[in-house]
Order: C-alpha cells, then structure tokens, then sequence
C-alpha cells in the first residue's frame, strides 16, 4: 500500500480534514511494515512519532508481558501524544497479523509545523480533542487518578 492517502482519510482523528490536508500529512508520513508475530514497538521503548494503522491488527499487551489488553487496527491511531511531549511506550504492539502503519515522526512534524502550519495545528487540535474524549470516557482508576491530580495541585497552590 503505497498511497497512505486512503489509510489516513479512514482513520477518525483525522475526520474533520479536508483532502487536501489529509494529502499533506500522508506525504509527510513513512510507510512502515511489521510482520506477523513482530513487536511494531515494546513497552519502554522511546515514543517519538504517531502511528496510523493502514492495515492489520496490532495486539496490545502489557510491557512485562501477559494477556493482550485489547487490539488496534485499520484507522487506529498509536502514539497520539508523542508529537506533544515524547516519552516511552507504557504497552507493546504485537502484530497479530502483517501490519503496515503510516508513521509521522517527530523531525516530519517539526518540518511540517514550519512549512505547513495550518495543518499542523489542525492536527494538535484533533488530538487534543481525542485525548479529552479518551479522559471524559474514563473509568475507574484512570478518572480516580485526574481527581487526585486536580487535588494535588489545588493543594500545591494554597
């Protein structure tokens, strides 16, 4: 799959993209293939870049291995907060299937940024809105740990 094009238009982060933006990013993409039963990343390994999945099934696990946690697959997105602030992966993607991605790397996003601005910050825009749905859907410990946090800074600040 050469033309990364159709992949992006699929995936939801990018939805409110025109054509013309998703045609920007696609050409600032790589296109990465894992094979079958090959990790795409480990837990613990340095997150520098966002991922789409163009095609196949990633399986995630947890870093020091055990049960999957659940999949991603074709329209998916990895990475998502890595051109913000890069760090390491916290799971492992085990392609479950082959796999291609449609990799933007930190360098690309930083070049895009200069020469394409607009469509840059319409990608911050569309992952920050993905990563406030993600929180606002949070369950459990997750939401129990944002309670605490905004607590902690309430108190930090008295």
């Amino acid at each position: 799959m050469s033309d990364l094009f159709a992949a992006l238009r699929a995936a939801p982060l990018l939805r409110d993209f025109s054509d013309v933006g998703v045609r920007i990013l696609a050409a600032a993409c790589e296109e990465r293939v894992v094979g079958r039963g090959t990790f795409a990343f480990r837990g613990g390994d340095k997150s520098e870049c966002l991922m789409f999945v163009a095609r196949g099934t990633l399986q995630l696990q947890p870093r020091d291995g055990g049960a999957p946690l659940g999949e991603v697959s074709a329209g998916d997105t990895l990475g998502n907060l890595s051109l913000l602030a890069p760090g390491e992966h916290v799971l492992s993607a085990l392609a479950s299937s082959d796999v291609i991605l449609a990799v933007l790397k930190r360098a690309a996003f930083e070049n895009l940024r200069k020469q394409k601005p607009q469509a840059s910050l319409k990608l911050l825009l569309a992952l920050a809105k993905d990563f406030a749905e993600r929180v606002r859907d949070a369950k459990g410990p997750l939401r129990e740990f944002l309670a605490w946090q905004v607590g902690k800074r309430q108190t930090e600040r008295a």
